[in-house]
């Protein structure tokens, strides 16, 4: 058996390593929260981004579908000049007397078919550049997506720990308020004494 004197050092000893425990687990605490106050951030600024990069994406879509529907107008303007030349040609051949004039709309038509053509050609480009944008700003929103779930990942991860540091601050604090009971109530027994 401990005298009162080494029983009330034992309880001292038990309170001075339950209050430094204390002290640490609520120091990893403040660092716990802090981790996952800036991931939160981090969270917020990638879900704006990602918005963002949606509507760009939105917004490109239209604009392809608005060259890709030009360049249909065209392929049937050209469908339709060529029909023409066919038409004419046999007419040439029907009505040697109006041949010159039936020579002079082919000329035309073939300025035309040129025009339409060169139009065809930038339409191309345009259609080019619209779906390189498409394809970076697809890749771009993938990756800010990837981004996004890894955070929430790490949010995840960062909140679990937060609850195991906060358990332990509470156990050691419950620990903490028993020794200092037990410490108390020693101490004035041996004041008695």
């Amino acid at each position: 058996q401990m005298t009162a004197k080494e029983g009330l050092s034992k309880i001292k000893g038990n309170l001075d390593n339950s209050k430094a425990n204390l002290t640490e687990y609520q120091k990893n605490l403040k660092t716990v929260e802090g981790n996952v106050g800036e991931i939160e951030k981090s969270k917020a600024q990638v879900e704006a981004q990602k918005q963002e990069v949606s509507k760009s994406l939105e917004e490109n879509s239209g604009n392809l579908k608005n060259v890709e529907k030009s360049e249909a107008e065209i392929q049937t303007l050209i469908a339709e000049e060529q029909k023409s030349i066919v038409s004419e040609q046999e007419k040439i051949q029907e009505l040697n007397k109006i041949l010159l004039t039936l020579q002079d709309n082919q000329k035309k038509h073939k300025s035309n078919i040129a025009t339409y053509q060169q139009q065809l050609t930038q339409a191309g480009h345009e259609k080019a550049e619209w779906k390189a944008r498409t394809d970076k700003l697809s890749k771009q929103h993938t990756e800010l997506a990837n981004r996004s779930n890894s955070l929430s990942n790490q949010e995840k991860e960062w909140v679990g720990k937060k609850r195991g540091y906060e358990g332990e601050v509470s156990r050691w604090q419950k620990e903490v308020d028993r020794n200092q009971k037990l410490n108390d109530t020693y101490s004035s027994l041996a004041e008695v004494k």
